[in-house]
């Protein structure tokens, strides 16, 4: 039993040395050139809401994907044309473990004209011809 609450508090001191970090982490990330961190907008929340019906995501990836396609509007909107979304995460990717597509991702992602890589090399995959 001792040795089961050394371990859990062990864990929970990483976990607040963690939160007291996290806003000089996100300040470091703020200050990356070619990096733009952003809060959830209105619009966004409301995307997030309509895409509950579209695509089974839980609520944080389904937060993520409306702010990528609400972020990517805006950017096309003042005349960006090369848009893309890195992603590790196979939630959000728009293809399974075994490469198929996800039709419904596949289609926000494409109507949205952001193209998902699934790596932070902007290697794979390689966009399509037609893209």
């Amino acid at each position: 039993m001792e040795s089961t609450r050394q371990v859990l508090d062990q864990f929970e001191g990483l976990v607040k040395q963690d939160l007291d970090n996290l806003e000089a982490r996100l300040e470091k990330l703020k200050a990356q050139q070619g990096l733009e961190v952003f809060p959830l907008n209105g619009q966004m929340l409301e995307k997030s809401v309509s895409l509950a019906t579209e695509v089974e995501l839980k609520p944080f990836d389904n937060s993520i994907l409306a702010a990528i396609l609400v972020r990517a509007d805006d950017l096309r909107n003042k005349g960006e044309t090369d848009l893309a979304f890195c992603e590790l995460d196979g939630d959000l990717q728009p293809w399974d473990k075994n490469g198929n597509a996800k039709p419904a991702l596949t289609r926000l992602y494409d109507d949205a004209r952001v193209w998902v890589y699934g790596d932070f090399t902007l290697s794979r995959p390689e966009p399509r011809d037609d893209w």
